[in-house]
């Protein structure tokens, strides 16, 4: 490089860092959780079976006193599923899901499960739905947790895969 180039290197960098401006300092929070809560892993006991539209459902509520109104307006709640009652070709081991969940596969014919998860302020309703209208009752070896963020966290920083949340706020398996 010649001189001149150094030069204006050197000058341009001087101008860019003597222009930067420090932001305001915020409050400080625990390190590397940034106030999230996590349940741990759970498998509902009992589901109740229900009937809406003439499609059979099943449903579990977890109370989950973290969940509030300011929760539910302002932050987030993930709910991620391990399908651990399903056949390993079908949702294989240690694969966790982020709900809503559809799972496809033959069984006397195309069949389609479906999880889902509800938030109100309390409670977490798990619901399973099949398009067929096949099950009677279902297993209870599935397992579930929520994942609350707090507002204050723009929504298109909520993109994440289980794996990747889990390892930024250090949840445990």
């Amino acid at each position: 490089m010649k001189p001149r180039t150094y030069l204006l290197l050197l000058f341009t960098s001087v101008i860019f860092v003597a222009s930067c401006k420090k932001g305001d300092t915020g409050p400080e929070g625990p390190a590397g959780t940034a106030n999230v809560y996590y349940s741990e892993w759970f498998r509902p006991e009992v589901y109740i079976k229900d009937t809406l539209f003439g499609i059979w459902g099943f449903k579990y509520n977890k109370a989950a006193p973290e969940i509030t109104q300011k929760i539910l307006d302002s932050g987030a709640v993930l709910t991620f599923g391990k399908m651990v009652g399903y056949n390993p070709t079908i949702w294989p081991a240690n694969t966790v899901g982020q709900l809503p969940v559809s799972i496809t596969y033959m069984s006397g014919g195309l069949q389609e499960d479906f999880w889902t998860a509800t938030a109100s302020p309390g409670n977490l309703r798990i619901r399973f739905t099949n398009d067929h209208n096949i099950y009677t009752t279902i297993a209870n070896q599935h397992q579930f947790r929520y994942v609350i963020i707090p507002g204050g966290m723009p929504a298109s920083k909520l993109n994440f895969t289980y794996r990747e949340i889990a390892a930024r706020y250090g949840l445990p398996d």
